[in-house]
């Protein structure tokens, strides 16, 4: 439909989830048709993520809750990371950060031109990961498709590699607003764009949400 990334619960508990092999299979058809496959993981540590990547043939991994934030830094710069954090229903955000990327990249620098650059480097690669691909804001009680105050979410510069998403509470509706007032480098939605009951998605409402997004970004260039 047109979507870039297509996220797959692989947390046991969401009612979601599916099984590796499903995933393995929904991972296929995604790339298939032009989307990056994500696994969405909640307490799995970092040696249940990375096990469950390679099952199902994936390297971006969503971190949901408090444990896999936790499982951050130890996962491998080969797994892209989407780090979840939670905002109030006031825009603010209540999540602890990762890191700062610029602070890190300018560290790394620093220490690269000593004399000693070459142990810095393999220091860098060898040691506990520091830094996010992106950083994801959702709401408060993350899953629940409850929106909060776009206008005054504050979303800190430097903390990820590639940009930030926003996730809470979006459809196809509220979704270009969203854009036009957050500017988010991307969205996520999964409650806005399903059928009654809240697991199957709606067709019909993913294309429109989709060409919505579209129509929004196309304001902001």
């Amino acid at each position: 439909a047109g979507a870039t990334y297509v996220g797959m619960i692989l947390a046991p508990k969401g009612k979601r989830h599916i099984s590796l092999e499903v995933a393995a299979e929904v991972a296929a058809a995604a790339r298939a048709g032009g989307a990056i496959p994500v696994g969405v993981f909640v307490d799995e540590s970092a040696e249940e993520i990375k096990a469950a990547c390679a099952a199902v043939g994936i390297d971006h991994a969503q971190l949901h809750g408090d444990g896999s934030r936790r499982a951050l830094t130890d996962l491998p710069l080969s797994i892209k990371a989407i780090y979840v954090v939670n905002a109030t229903a006031e825009g603010a955000i209540v999540t602890p950060m990762p890191g700062d990327e610029e602070a890190l990249m300018k560290q790394r620098k620093e220490e690269l031109s000593g004399e000693k650059g070459w142990k810095a480097a393999v220091d860098w690669v060898h040691g506990p990961r520091r830094t996010i691909d992106w950083l994801l804001v959702d709401g408060e009680s993350a899953g629940s498709g409850q929106a909060f105050d776009w206008a005054n979410l504050k979303v800190p510069r430097g903390c990820s590699r590639k940009g930030w998403i926003l996730a809470g509470g979006l459809t196809p509706e509220n979704v270009s607003e969203a854009i036009m007032t957050a500017r988010p480098t991307a969205v996520d939605v999964a409650s806005g764009v399903t059928m009654e009951g809240g697991v199957m998605k709606d067709p019909v409402k993913v294309e429109a949400f989709v060409a919505n997004v579209a129509a929004a970004a196309t304001k902001l260039v």
